[in-house]
C-alpha cells in the first residue's frame, strides 16, 4: 500500500504528507527489481477470482494499491507503470476529486512545462489514467475525514500538533469546516488555518465514529483566551493547558450541554451514504462498475462491512490491526488483507538499495516465509533497543 509519489519537498510544507510519500525514484528502482525477478501486478478482477477460488494467483504476484487520490498518481505513478507494464488500483474520496476539466502534465511529458505535485486527482485525469490501462481507480469512501465522539478533551490546537506537523490528524478541523473546498486542501491549508486554542475532543475515523458536535460557545471561550493571552505564544506558559481546562470547567458549571450526539440511526444513515454516494458517483463519472472499498484510515468494523456488502461492493481492504500479510483464499472472497510500502526497516532515508532490501525482506515475511521473518524481527529488535542503549551510555 502506497499513497503520493512524489519527490517529498516538493510537497511542502505538509510533512505529515513527506512522511507518506515514495519518491519516483524509488518507485521506479521497485519496479526494476520487481521486473528482474519476475512479480507480476494482479487487477482487481484476477484478485477477486483468487479469493473466491476460482483461479489461481500466479507465483510472485501482488496486487499494488494506493490511497487517497493524490495529484502525483497522474503525474509520476503512471508514467512509471506503462514503463514497466504494471497495474495499480487507486482508491480515491469522492470528496477531494477535483471537480475542474484539467489534466495536468506529466512528468517527462511536460515540454517545458512547470510540473504541480500538490493536489488531488480531476475527474479527467482519472479517465485518462484509466484509458492507459495501468490504473483502476476504487472507492476510498466519501468523506476521509475524522469526527469528535465526546465531551472529552484531549489536547487544544497548538504550535506542537500543527496541521502540517508529521504525524498531526488535525487537518480534519480545517476540513470539515470548508467541505466543499477539500479538493484544494493541500494548497489552503496551514498552521493558521485553525484558530490556535480549538479544543480537539475525542476522535475517531469517519465510518467508525457516532459523531458528537461539541458546544460552539467551548471553542469561542478557548480561542479568545488564546489570542487575549499572545497567541501561539501562550503555548509557552507551564500552565497552558491548566489555564484552558479551567475556563472550559467555569462554563460547564452551569449545566448547559457539551453539545450533541447523533442516534446510532443517524450513524448507520451516514455511513450508508458515505460508501452508496462514493460508489455511484465514481460509477458514473468514469463509467465502470465500483466494487472495491479501501475503508479510510482503516476505520471499520463489522457493521461497515456489512454496509458496504449492502452498497454493492464486494471487496474491502481490512486495517493494518487486524494483520499485515498477504491474502489467502481461506480469508473468503470479500476481505483484503494489505501491508504497507515495506520499504523502512533500516530506517528512514537509507538509500534506494536497503529500501528494495527492506521491501524484500518485508514481502517475504508477509508471504510466510520464515527466514524472513526471523530477519525482519531481529533488525526491528535491535532499532528498539539502540536508542535505549544510546540513552543509557
Amino acid at each position: 500500500m502506497l499513497h503520493s509519489v512524489a519527490p517529498p519537498e516538493t510537497l511542502a510544507p505538509h510533512r505529515w504528507l513527506q512522511r507518506l510519500a515514495t519518491p519516483p525514484e524509488l518507485l521506479e528502482g521497485t519496479f526494476a527489481s520487481w521486473r528482474r525477478r519476475g512479480v507480476r501486478t494482479l487487477r482487481s478482477e484476477e484478485l477477486r477470482a483468487f479469493l473466491a477460488g476460482r483461479e489461481t494467483a500466479p507465483g510472485r504476484s501482488v496486487v499494488l494499491t494506493l490511497d487517497d487520490g493524490y495529484l502525483d498518481n497522474w503525474v509520476s505513478l503512471t508514467p512509471l507503470l506503462e514503463a514497466y507494464g504494471f497495474h495499480a488500483i487507486v482508491f480515491m474520496s469522492t470528496d477531494f476529486a477535483d471537480p475542474r476539466p484539467v489534466v495536468r502534465p506529466r512528468a517527462g511529458e511536460a515540454g517545458g512545462e512547470a510540473i504541480t505535485w500538490k493536489g488531488y486527482l480531476s475527474w479527467d485525469e482519472m479517465r485518462r489514467a484509466e484509458s492507459k490501462g495501468a490504473v483502476s481507480i476504487q472507492s476510498h469512501a466519501k468523506s476521509h475525514t475524522w469526527y469528535f465522539t465526546s465531551d472529552v478533551i484531549v489536547d487544544y490546537y497548538r504550535p506542537g500538533n500543527a496541521l502540517t506537523g508529521p504525524r498531526s490528524r488535525l487537518r480534519f478541523l480545517w476540513l470539515n469546516a470548508h467541505e466543499a473546498a477539500k479538493p484544494f486542501a493541500l494548497s489552503e491549508l496551514h498552521d493558521g488555518a485553525v484558530a490556535w486554542g480549538t479544543p480537539v475532543y475525542e476522535f475517531a475515523p469517519a465510518l467508525v465514529a457516532r459523531r458528537f458536535v461539541p458546544a460552539v460557545r467551548e471553542a469561542e471561550a478557548a480561542v479568545e483566551l488564546v489570542a487575549r493571552e499572545g497567541g501561539a505564544a501562550f503555548f509557552a506558559r507551564p500552565d497552558w493547558r491548566a489555564t484552558l481546562d479551567a475556563a472550559i470547567a467555569r462554563l460547564r458549571s452551569d449545566g448547559r450541554p457539551t453539545g450533541a450526539y447523533e442516534t446510532e440511526g443517524e450513524r448507520l444513515d451516514r455511513v450508508r451514504g458515505e460508501l452508496t454516494d462514493s460508489r455511484s458517483l465514481l460509477t458514473a463519472k468514469l463509467g465502470h462498475p465500483v466494487d472495491f472499498l479501501s475503508f479510510p484510515q482503516g476505520g471499520m468494523d463489522a457493521t461497515c462491512e456489512r454496509l458496504a456488502q449492502e452498497a454493492g461492493y464486494t471487496m474491502w481492504t481490512m486495517p493494518s490491526r487486524a494483520g499485515s500479510r498477504a491474502a489467502r483464499v481461506s480469508d473468503g472472497p470479500h476481505r483484503v488483507y494489505r501491508c504497507g510500502s515495506g520499504y523502512g526497516l533500516f530506517g528512514e532515508s537509507r538509500g534506494t538499495a536497503a529500501s528494495l532490501l527492506s521491501q524484500r525482506l518485508v514481502l517475504a515475511r508477509h508471504f510466510g516465509n520464515p527466514v524472513a521473518h526471523a530477519v525482519t524481527g531481529a533488525v526491528g529488535l535491535v532499532r528498539r533497543l539502540t536508542p535505549r542503549i544510546g540513552a543509557a551510555q
